[in-house]
């Protein structure tokens, strides 16, 4: 069984430990309280890496491959995968995530045709939001799972 060593430290079945910034826990502990969510330990090693579930402002699993409860695999067609590859590509360069109207001008669509996308990731859990504040999008899917 997965178990919180310290406030922002985990250790999963596999053995290895996990360990994030206490004000990110903080306040990923507090959104979890009214919607599940996910942390992801990114590392050099996709095939390494953790994701550690927080529901009800607790942890309350940690995925990973090694220890044999892997994440399933997200099903997203072509397209949405290439929206969620640059919404995660965007978000690691320029340090926060992409508004709408820069998806709309790098794919070339109309501003309708982003909203809509952007529901429909959403609806699928495979990002995040919070309407009504720009630059809120977060990616769900593990980066080894998004295409290249």
């Amino acid at each position: 069984m997965p178990k919180e060593i310290f406030f922002s430290s985990y250790r999963c079945d596999c053995g290895h430990r996990i360990d994030f910034s206490e004000n990110t826990v903080s306040e990923v502990k507090q959104k979890s309280k009214r919607k599940r969510q996910w942390l992801i330990e990114t590392c050099d090693d996709p095939t390494a890496e953790h994701v550690v579930v927080f529901d009800g402002g607790e942890m309350v699993d940690i995925l990973c491959s090694e220890g044999g409860r892997r994440q399933k695999k997200t099903k997203f067609t072509q397209k949405q995968g290439q929206y969620l590859a640059f919404i995660h590509q965007y978000t690691k360069v320029h340090g926060v995530p992409p508004a709408e109207h820069e998806m709309q001008r790098h794919f070339d669509v109309s501003p309708p045709s982003v909203h809509h996308m952007v529901i429909n990731l959403e609806k699928k859990r495979l990002i995040e939001r919070t309407p009504g504040m720009a630059r809120t999008i977060r990616v769900l899917v593990p980066a080894r799972d998004l295409p290249q």
